[in-house]
């Protein structure tokens, strides 16, 4: 009978060890699904990271594009307030400009009505030393006549 149950006792531990065995082959199989899928989320985390990353590359380039446009905007900005500000100063110089050609306008004016007034006043003053001119040749005459009597009555 002893022999009997030491038999029994090893089959019985003989069947704890296998049944150990195959937990520890299927605890085993667990733990490398465990691993497996591990790995795999590793690998999507990697992706995502990555795709993070050139998102973020793009999302950079995107703020750069911005910038650079911001500049060009900024500068057809300042060179159309420069554009202005010399047309500003043409127009300005402009009336500065008309403002002088009116006064040498009216001065030219004023200057031709002074001399259409002194061309009157020397006509009319021709007139009046023709008028005495012809008087002066009416008397010489008169008097030429008259001394020509003169010396008429005087000869006889």
């Amino acid at each position: 009978a002893g022999f009997d149950k030491a038999v029994a006792e090893n089959w019985e531990q003989k069947a704890q060890l296998d049944k150990a065995a195959a937990d520890a082959a299927e605890f085993k199989a667990g733990y490398d699904k465990n691993a497996a899928d591990a790995a795999e989320y590793k690998a999507g985390y990697d992706k995502v990271s990555a795709d993070a990353v050139e998102l973020k590359a793009g999302f950079d380039k995107a703020v750069a594009d911005r910038m650079e446009q911001k500049a060009q905007v900024d500068k057809l900005t300042a060179d159309a307030v420069e554009m202005k500000a010399g047309y500003d100063k043409l127009t300005e110089d402009s009336s500065v400009q008309k403002a002088q050609l009116d006064k040498v306008t009216a001065d030219a004016a004023e200057f031709k009505a002074g001399y259409e007034k002194v061309s009157a006043d020397a006509a009319e003053f021709k007139a009046g030393y023709d008028k005495v001119s012809a008087d002066a040749a009416e008397l010489r005459v008169g008097f030429d006549k008259a001394a020509a009597g003169l010396v008429q009555v005087k000869a006889t």
